[in-house]
């Protein structure tokens, strides 16, 4: 092999070998080599440890995950971040128990022992391991493995994987005096991105947009009305001295110069109780330094809070001078508690109690940890995509895009015999360096992008077709072989080029100046187009080059 080729074939190797290590993580293959699970969450809570049983009336099968405290993940973790992996890993696992037929339910977690149990109902212990094998949760290659790849994988926009997209605008009525609108619209987007994050939805998209709205889209989303709730909470907590308290706020005799009239909290549109409170707070949120799930001795859900060194100090006076006095626990202008002061409190430790499920108990927590909005969002679009219709539109657009590709391979081989199929392989080779690009760039595949997809298809076909047909009339000319493939690509070198430079120009501007769908035709697209130029310069012409190097060669099957 000359060594004219050599640096081509190393570029084409590297290219096809870093193409398929970022394909390969989006492809149902993954799943059942190195498991649903990251390989962090496996390491945190291993298989091994892994505990199935019944429930106590021996009516549902259950499944105990426990976090291994050895581990180098939980180890580097504190246990906020120990509660959040397993609670991520419990999350993981109830859905994929849901996706291979069953059913399945989180109860009693107990993160001081770093357990999550989950409870599935109509199973006992031999259908629930054969249950729980089918979710490929955990590896069945060594890890180790995993890590030549990469962690992301392509993502799936609204179209395609169902969920919502909300439009908020920020009330700027409710803007604090002397902060700016675009830094209030700057802090709410933050702030909502954190809460996000936290409540564990993969790849939002959270963006500012004109007229201080912000635009917020949740892929794969199941619980539209928790999020909504969750996004949409002030999260001003304060806590406030107790005046007086009474059924009925009639009887409550306020001075608004003085005193605050607020409800209690309470599912009912009507508050059971009214409190008269000191106006100035005592200790607010500002002071909070984390906020996380926990249980009483009963078992119900309260929220454990911690104050940082000035809010601990601010809590130890006030709690020392009010003994024997309530404290109110305001959380967006409603009192979700109001207990009476035993003795002096130190350590800057605090418990919010109340009729919590363990949902709400958890929102409450986020909320909390991710501080409090600056002012108040006003939902202006609420849009759902059903899963239903988004795999409608997965399917309905890999059967458009199979029927294409199926059709353009049977023309291609029945006109170009072996050529053909050179074509029809890189047009394949094109197809995964996108799915690369789309992964390593981050970008995200919507419908639109399929059809950019399906359509760089057809135009990495049209480049094929050139150099073919000019290969063709250098043959007619009497040329060799090897004549005729160098004389045709560098004639129709000029024209692929032009043609693909200027879609690229093109394609630039829908994205730069284009939206949402657009963006997403012109990604694909883009990259698409790159990948043609690589696929039908390079590979094609170095693969028709090894196959015919040979300068006595007499027929080319084309």
């Amino acid at each position: 092999m000359k060594s004219q080729y050599n640096f081509r074939i190393g570029l084409t190797l590297v290219v096809l070998v870093l193409s398929l290590l970022f394909t390969f993580p989006s492809t149902p293959y993954w799943e059942v080599f190195f498991g649903a699970l990251s390989i962090d969450e496996q390491q945190a809570v291993p298989e091994n440890l892994l505990e199935f049983g019944v429930t106590d009336d021996g009516k549902d099968g259950l499944v105990k995950l426990k976090g291994n405290s050895a581990s180098l993940v939980m180890g580097k973790l504190d246990s906020m971040g120990q509660q959040n992996i397993l609670n991520g890993v419990a999350d993981t696992v109830r859905r994929k128990i849901i996706e291979v037929g069953g059913d399945a339910k989180v109860i009693n977690p107990d993160y001081t022992n770093k357990i999550i149990s989950i409870r599935v109902p109509g199973t006992k212990d031999q259908e629930l391991r054969d249950l729980f094998r089918k979710t490929h949760l955990y590896a069945t290659l060594p890890s180790i493995l995993a890590v030549a790849f990469p962690k992301s994988k392509i993502t799936l926009g609204l179209d395609l994987k169902g969920g919502i997209d909300l439009v908020y605008q920020v009330d700027t009525s409710t803007i604090a005096e002397g902060d700016s609108i675009t830094d209030a619209v700057k802090r709410s987007v933050e702030i909502i991105r954190n809460r996000i994050d936290m409540f564990g939805i993969a790849e939002p998209s959270i963006k500012e947009q004109e007229g201080n709205r912000i635009r917020i889209q949740l892929p794969g989303l199941k619980d539209p009305e928790r999020v909504k709730n969750l996004i949409q909470s002030t999260a001003m907590l304060k806590f406030h001295l107790v005046k007086d308290q009474n059924f009925s706020a009639d009887q409550l005799n306020v001075d608004p110069s003085t005193d605050l009239l607020l409800p209690e909290a309470g599912k009912s549109g009507t508050p059971s109780k009214w409190y008269k409170l000191k106006k100035e707070a005592d200790v607010s949120g500002r002071d909070l330094k984390y906020a996380q799930v926990s249980f009483d001795d009963i078992g119900a859900p309260m929220v454990h809070l911690s104050f940082n060194m000035d809010g601990a100090t601010k809590f130890a006076q006030v709690t020392g001078q009010h003994i024997g006095e309530q404290l109110a626990i305001v959380l967006d202008n409603k009192v979700h508690s109001a207990p009476t002061i035993q003795s002096r409190i130190t350590g800057g430790l605090a418990q919010i109690t109340g009729h919590f499920t363990l949902e709400e108990a958890q929102n409450l927590a986020i909320v909390l940890r991710a501080g409090a909005l600056p002012a108040s969002l006003i939902l202006l679009e609420s849009r759902v995509v059903g899963p239903t219709l988004g795999s409608e539109s997965i399917q309905a657009g890999f059967k458009a895009g199979w029927i294409g590709i199926l059709a353009v391979v049977i023309f291609m081989i029945y006109t170009y015999k072996v050529c053909g199929c050179l074509a029809d392989l890189a047009v394949m080779f094109n197809t995964l360096i996108v799915f690369g690009f789309l992964v390593f760039f981050g970008g995200t595949m919507t419908l639109p992008g399929i059809a950019g997809l399906i359509l760089s298809v057809g135009m990495g076909v049209d480049s094929n077709i050139i150099i073919f047909e000019r290969i063709r009339e250098e043959l007619r000319t009497g040329k060799t072989v090897r004549a005729s493939i160098d004389a045709g690509f560098d004639r129709a070198l000029a024209c692929v080029i032009d043609s693909h430079v200027t879609s690229i120009l093109t394609v630039c501007l829908l994205y730069f100046f284009g939206t949402g769908p657009i963006r997403g035709f012109a990604i694909t697209l883009g990259f698409g187009l790159v990948a043609n130029l690589f696929t039908a310069i390079i590979v094609v012409q170095l693969v028709l080059a090894l196959m015919y190097r040979r300068t006595n060669a007499t027929t080319l099957s084309i």
